[in-house]
């Protein structure tokens, strides 16, 4: 009796964890779902592609008006010999009787909670999507009535490489020693009746001639080839079709289409064959392969969320949003809240979608390039586009603006919003990428200036070189003094401040002991040694950083603002959470008090932060005296600096450059400043931004970025949480710039592991819950915001700053 009680007991529990876990599911699905991307019609060509992507592998699928569907795959590290990353491939279906003519009912839906698209065309129901726990593709296909289905590889002319990469300087080719003809193509071939094809590197590479460059051909030794042999591409499977003229063939009511995806550095092609098939051999449970994906996307979506609205649309009609930009490349949603939110949510899944893998997701495009459409008059300096019927060209597969680089200016946009929303795992290959490349970075700066610690700039590639920065490809040697002048990244070494200062957050956020000792503090040593041995002292003692610039823009600068803004920040960090050895704690305590002050200036009688102490022509189009206070916090709202902030953003350079979209700051800076209005105007004009070139909303438009442009997005996913939470000190400030006039249900991580979910209605805040409890102590109000609910007063909870 009592064993049967004790299993009825059990019983009971087990049910409603269950129902607990199925009613959060519910929520959470709710919740993300208003934000999916519908399409009532089918795209009329390539330009058209909605992207899923399990964080390693990709895709942009297309179901083409009176043709087919298409999956364009790509994979986080298939890279060619000269550190493009190139697709690995295209996948068509072909359907008899098609459910994509005209006039036929149509819905394609991006399924956000389940990251999946759907369409249902003529009665037939087709799932697409990533397994989040495997490198596999599948396309289920469920008609109520037989139809006919062929798939095949559908494959195109490789390029050699992207017309973007700067590959000379001074008639120093940076080519491989083995002259080339004729770029690689895809290998493609039946086998078992499976379909495969892959792309060979082969011995080509680009290494070699980057070691040789910078004077380090000994590292060849101790750091690899991370191009040579490089080898990717996918395998096409399906269990009820049969193998027939190069292509997958058969007929019935329901068809499972598998892709798989490989890369591989070997020399021997056979070897990667071998390991694809032996991965499409592995058993699959379908249907339990689903359910595990599915709750990795709801566990995903129930880490954290920002719902917005500013109440201009009826209750009835609220969250329902166009999943298409209107013809001029602009969406015109009312609930500019709405589509704010809209932007920052599909943001965060497209992060997810290609952030798992082992490298950092590219600014420009990630995973997601793809055919762009240009206006015949408006045709650029692209390899091999394809003239269309209406005089329009459309961009090669392979192609994106501004080729291999990872420029780092638009890269930390990427990954500095993942801190809040709680997407650490995301984070990882952004900080491995970075940390592997030390050493290299550390023998090209004692080959290159003579001294120990390594300098990080603009664009950092995976080998550890840097031959698109600057006319040179490398720093000049200019002595203090000397005169000089300058280029865009000649002096521009705050990108190793700037790592270092997400490095620290990181661990602020995390408590992650494991990364700060193995991680952080070796990437600490060697940035803050370059600058403390790079630079000379000034007779008082204080660092002197000349010759010097401010980000791209200011040239020939004395002391600029954001290198001295991100030393004080990164030391105070390192610090105040006592890391590394206590030789480190001492190095950094002496270096910190040689630091000088961030340049201040006074305009019409107000203090404001000056670019640097000295600078001779601005250039470019950041406002890097802006820098002190994102990212490296000296200046804002939570340290009672505000108007430093306000005087400095009413004199910036430049005022809403690029519409105020693109890699620009300002709405974070705004945020900064407690200013309301400014930061919530500049986000809803920042995200209606889209692109004349494809049809997907959220993938910002070209100019000066490539489309897809992710750094549009990620600086509006920044500010945003801005708006909501800023620290400082150990002290949280909660809704420091948040309109009264927009409700939202927002749950976001602070540092200490300190979790806060809360909503706004009606301009009150009418609940908050703090996870730990103990945080809650370290929570105050921004001014303003004295209005709230009973449910939430607590005298640990202070108004205003």
């Amino acid at each position: 009796m009592r064993n049967l009680l004790l299993h009825i007991l059990t019983s009971l529990i087990i049910c409603l964890v269950i129902l607990n876990l199925s009613a959060k599911a519910v929520e959470t699905n709710n919740r993300i779902s208003r934000y999916n991307v519908v399409w009532e019609t089918p795209s009329k060509d390539a330009t058209g592609v909605m992207p899923i992507g399990n964080g390693d592998i990709a895709a942009g699928v297309y179901a083409i008006e009176n043709g087919d569907l298409y999956l364009l795959l790509s994979k986080n590290d298939a890279y060619n010999y000269m550190g493009d990353i190139f697709k690995t491939g295209r996948v068509r279906i072909s359907l008899n009787p098609n459910p994509f003519k005209t006039g036929k009912p149509f819905r394609q839906t991006l399924d956000l909670a389940t990251g999946s698209i759907r369409i249902e065309a003529d009665g037939m129901t087709i799932r697409i999507w990533a397994d989040a726990n495997r490198p596999v593709f599948h396309v289920e296909v469920s008609s109520p009535r037989e139809v006919q289905v062929t798939v095949r590889p559908d494959l195109w002319k490789r390029l050699d490489y992207t017309v973007f990469n700067m590959a000379e300087f001074n008639g120093t080719k940076f080519y491989p020693s083995t002259a080339i003809t004729e770029p690689t193509q895809n290998i493609c071939f039946d086998k078992g009746g499976k379909l495969l094809w892959y792309y060979p590197v082969g011995n080509r590479s680009i290494y070699g001639d980057d070691l040789k460059y910078y004077n380090v051909e000994q590292m060849a030794t101790t750091f690899p080839d991370p191009f040579r042999f490089n080898t990717f591409g996918n395998l096409l499977d399906c269990q009820n079709l049969k193998l027939k003229d190069g292509a997958l063939v058969g007929s019935g009511k329901t068809f499972d289409i598998r892709i798989h995806a490989l890369t591989m550095q070997t020399p021997d092609s056979s070897k990667w064959i071998s390991e694809i098939i032996k991965q499409s051999n592995i058993q699959m449970n379908v249907k339990d392969n689903w359910n595990d994906h599915c709750r990795w996307w709801s566990d995903f979506w129930n880490r954290s969320w920002i719902v917005a609205s500013d109440n201009t649309v009826p209750y009835a009609k609220r969250e329902i949003l166009k999943g298409e930009a209107n013809s001029s490349g602009s969406r015109d949603e009312e609930d500019g809240a709405a589509l704010t939110s809209q932007s920052y949510n599909v943001f965060r899944f497209l992060m997810s979608c290609q952030s798992r893998g082992r490298v950092q997701t590219k600014f420009n495009g990630g995973l997601f390039t793809q055919q762009l459409r240009f206006k015949k008059e408006d045709k650029k300096n692209r390899t091999n586009m394809v003239q269309q019927a209406d005089g329009s060209w459309l961009t090669h597969e392979d192609d994106r603006l501004w080729g291999r680089r990872y420029t780092f200016q638009n890269q930390r946009l990427l990954y500095w919003p993942l801190l809040a929303s709680g997407d650490n795992d995301l984070m990882k290959p952004f900080f491995s990428y970075y940390s592997n490349v030390l050493g290299m970075r550390k023998a090209i700066t004692r080959a290159w200036f003579g001294h120990d610690g390594a300098y990080f700039r603009e664009n950092i590639e995976p080998d550890g070189a840097e031959h698109d920065c600057g006319n040179e490809g490398r720093p000049p040697r200019t002595k203090a003094g000397e005169k000089y002048e300058g280029w865009y990244h000649d002096y521009y070494f705050t990108c190793g401040l700037e790592i270092l200062a997400m490095m620290c957050d990181n661990v602020n956020y995390t408590d992650d002991q494991k990364f700060r000792d193995s991680v952080l503090v070796p990437f600490a040593r060697e940035v803050l040694l370059f600058f403390d041995k790079h630079y000379p002292r000034e007779v008082n003692g204080k660092l002197r950083l000349e010759p010097a610039q401010v980000v791209e823009t200011w040239w020939v600068a004395v002391n600029p603002s954001p290198d001295i803004a991100g030393l004080r920040f990164c030391m105070d960090q390192l610090l105040a959470m006592q890391a590394g050895t206590a030789e480190d704690q001492a190095n950094w305590r002496r270096f910190r008090s040689e630091i000088p002050e961030v340049p201040l200036q006074t305009i019409d009688g107000l203090k404001a932060i000056a670019p640097a102490d000295k600078w001779e022509k601005r250039q470019n189009s950041e406002n890097g005296e802006l820098y002190p206070v994102f990212p490296f916090r000296c200046f804002g709202l939570s340290s009672g600096t505000e108007e430093f902030v306000t005087n400095t953003m009413n004199h910036r350079s430049l005022k809403d450059a690029m519409g105020g979209g693109c890699w620009t700051q300002d709405q974070i800076d705004w945020a900064y400043a407690g200013n309301a209005t400014e930061a919530a105007k500049g986000l809803v004009r920042r995200f209606r931004i889209a692109s004349t070139m494809v049809r997907f909303p959220m993938f910002g438009r070209e100019g000066p970025d490539s489309c897809p442009d992710f750094d549009q997005f990620g600086s509006g996913a920044i500010a945003l949480q801005r708006m909501l939470i800023q620290e400082d000190n150990g002290n949280i400030l909660l809704l420091p710039a948040w309109p009264k006039a927009w409700d939202v249900d927002f749950k976001l991580h602070a540092m200490k592991n300190t979790i806060l979910e809360g909503v706004v209605k009606n301009g009150v805040l009418t609940s908050l819950k703090v996870i730990p409890e103990s945080s809650r102590k370290d929570i105050r109000f921004a001014k303003g915001w004295s209005r709230v609910s009973s449910v939430v007063t607590d005298k640990n909870l202070h108004e205003g700053i």
